[in-house]
């Protein structure tokens, strides 16, 4: 899946890409051919975001003492896409994602859950995820750190941990997934941060590491 922590590679890289993309591509230009949405789907979205605002406000009320009123964690707004079209694209990253894909991935995933964390004016990360069809697990689907040299750079996987953990418990769900790490390195690393499993890929699944709330 994620990101490459810091001593790992500067980003840290998830799940596949390919086919959400694709479907994500669909469901775009579906809506730009004029297709709206249904209210139930739209009523799905401002639920969901609600829960995420819940979840991001009880993850910043739980962080570490040395991140107290350092760290901020925010949706996936214009404000952190601005930001990310302003990163250093020369850095060396794992990943050549373009993060405007979330406003589509959203939609496409009506629960979903969106993170940005940032430190002063400098943006850290950015994480999107959704529940599984049976919403019993939530996937981290993407999530990338910009810089490696970047203050508390070691504490970007931890805080999305944390917000992802709120989230889940807010819906009901009662497993994490970390979805198909990129490398044998990030998948010591997330273990490393307690309690995960790993689960082999199988049947179109890729590989995950999954972790009991």
């Amino acid at each position: 899946m994620l990101f490459a922590p810091a001593g790992l590679g500067p980003s840290f890289r998830c799940a596949t890409l390919r086919p959400q993309m694709r479907a994500l591509t669909f469901a775009s230009s579906k809506h730009q051919e004029g297709v709206e949405m249904q209210l139930s789907h739209v009523e799905t979205i401002n639920k969901h975001e609600e829960f995420g605002r819940q979840a991001r406000e009880m993850a910043s009320k739980s962080l570490p003492r040395h991140l107290l009123g350092k760290i901020c964690l925010e949706p996936i707004d214009h404000k952190a896409l601005a930001a990310f079209r302003s990163v250093d694209v020369s850095q060396d990253r794992l990943v050549s994602w373009n993060w405007n894909f979330a406003s589509r991935y959203k939609i496409f995933y009506p629960k979903a859950f969106e993170l940005s964390v940032w430190h002063g004016s400098t943006l850290c990360s950015l994480t999107l995820g959704r529940p599984t069809y049976k919403g019993t697990a939530v996937r981290l689907d993407f999530i990338e750190r910009f810089n490696k040299h970047i203050l508390f750079a070691n504490d970007m996987f931890p805080i999305s941990l944390l917000a992802y953990e709120a989230y889940a418990r807010l819906i009901g769900a009662t497993q994490i997934r970390v979805m198909d790490p990129l490398n044998e390195k990030l998948v010591k690393y997330y273990s490393s941060h307690g309690g995960f499993e790993y689960c082999r890929a199988k049947q179109g699944v890729p590989h995950y590491l999954v972790k009991n709330l």
